[in-house]
């Protein structure tokens, strides 16, 4: 329950946590910022593509009465998450770059924090 090994709650912490340390490091946000960057980054779309899922998880786990349904899609965003932060540096990007970069961590650590709320746990910012 308390390992940070596997998909465990200390692991969706604490990609939430270092989602927030990104955006605490690069300190400003450009909401109307150019996403067209990460059209040609796989890593993004792979976050994309797992972020469109989020309201069709709900619906599902909310119909069958099984919230594990959303807690196994929250491991599996904590994983692309983890593999885009790797590839998609933020920091030392050019400015258009990581200003989508940041979008898009941003998109991401909001949907996280989400999750971990729905199943009654407060997001860490820090850990």
């Amino acid at each position: 329950m308390l390992s940070f090994e596997g998909d465990t709650g200390p692991y969706l912490q604490y990609t939430h946590a270092r989602l927030m340390s990104i955006e605490r490091k690069v300190g400003s946000f450009n909401e109307d910022a150019d996403l067209t960057p990460l059209y040609n980054e796989p890593a993004a779309l792979a976050v994309v593509d797992v972020l469109a899922k989020y309201p069709q998880y709900v619906k599902i786990a909310f119909k069958d009465f099984e919230p594990s349904t959303v807690v196994t899609y929250a491991f599996n965003l904590c994983h692309v998450i983890s593999s885009a932060v790797e590839a998609l540096r933020v920091i030392g990007a050019e400015q258009p770059v990581a200003d989508a970069r940041l979008v898009l961590f941003r998109s991401a650590r909001i949907t996280l924090g989400n999750i971990i709320r729905l199943v009654g746990l407060k997001p860490l910012e820090r850990m």
